[in-house]
């Protein structure tokens, strides 16, 4: 929690969040909170404000942000909403909390320079539309050498020996209330 803190406190989102008086505009432009009951960026912004950011990392729904910047277009105070949450989206993935299809997708573009292949219908309507097909992926040096630029490796094997860790400490807490 203390290292949670630290890493949000760099980007000063308590002291950005504290200018939010919950009005709730941002909750009513944002186009994902139409879709999904759970999503609430008023929520979110409140969480921060009040300190439960150990709470607001395990919010599934904060991953569904798409970046719109809807929430900055209706914030009668301007607080880019959507950036607080890419920071604490952020600082959840540095301490190992992110979605595992995040992770996979992260990795394939790593691996691959794709999160997922063009299907056949898609490349067949670009070449109906007569645009080039798209190029087979990054070049394997040009990948190798943007991940030792990054230490990509080395930052996800902490990443996974992180995750292991916080499911190991929740198994153990899990465990400790049943035997209570």
């Amino acid at each position: 929690m203390k290292m949670l803190e630290e890493i949000l406190q760099e980007y000063d989102l308590p002291n950005r969040a504290r200018a939010c008086y919950q009005c709730g505009a941002c909750a009513g432009g944002c186009p994902v909170g139409r879709f999904r009951w759970d999503f609430n960026p008023r929520r979110f912004m409140e969480m921060i404000i009040r300190g439960q950011l150990e709470a607001l990392v395990q919010q599934e729904s904060l991953w569904l942000c798409s970046h719109c910047l809807n929430c900055l277009e209706h914030c009668p105070q301007q607080i880019e909403v959507s950036e607080v949450i890419t920071h604490v989206k952020n600082a959840a993935a540095r301490l190992g909390d992110a979605p595992e299809n995040d992770v996979k997708r992260a990795n394939l573009i790593m691996s691959q320079g794709w999160s997922e292949e063009p299907i056949k219908r898609i490349l067949k309507k670009r070449q109906g539309l007569g645009l080039p097909e798209p190029a087979s992926g990054i070049d394997p040096g040009e990948l190798q050498a943007l991940g030792h630029c990054l230490n990509w490796s080395a930052k996800m094997e902490a990443f996974e020996r992180r995750r292991a860790q916080a499911r190991e400490a929740t198994s153990e807490s899990k465990q400790s209330e049943r035997n209570e």
